[in-house]
């Protein structure tokens, strides 16, 4: 994850597990777009502690699954099917329709549509 100074990294004591929770989801297309409806040029902290986070127990199989596929991600960067997966499943945390992520997606131009796509894909392979 890409920070600047003016964010916290890690403030705490938090596991492992939530922590590559937390990095999925605050690298996913959905944060990144509700950050993007709130901010002007800068990221302040106050910007992320009001970012929606969804609440999942640790012993629900959807945290387990971002876990694991968080932790794939940080050992293989490139793999582009569990990229495509963890984009899906945190899009279904928050709850989004297919409408509503295609519409995420369309506002990532600088993403290779093959990505966006993968990732719709995964998507409605999860429904």
């Amino acid at each position: 994850m890409l920070t600047t100074h003016t964010l916290f990294c890690l403030k705490g004591h938090v596991t492992l597990p939530l922590q590559q929770f937390l990095c999925a989801i605050f690298n996913s297309f959905v944060a990144n777009y509700l950050v993007r409806l709130r901010v002007g040029m800068h990221v302040t902290t106050s910007i992320i502690g009001r970012l929606p986070v969804p609440v999942v127990a640790s012993d629900l199989p959807a945290f387990g699954n971002i876990v694991s596929l968080s932790a794939r991600m940080s050992n293989e960067p490139g793999d582009r099917g569990a990229a495509a997966t963890l984009q899906a499943c945190v899009a279904h945390l928050y709850k989004l329709d297919r409408r509503e992520f295609q519409h995420v997606l369309g506002t990532f131009p600088l993403i290779p549509i093959d990505e966006r796509g993968a990732a719709l894909a995964a998507f409605g392979a999860a429904e």
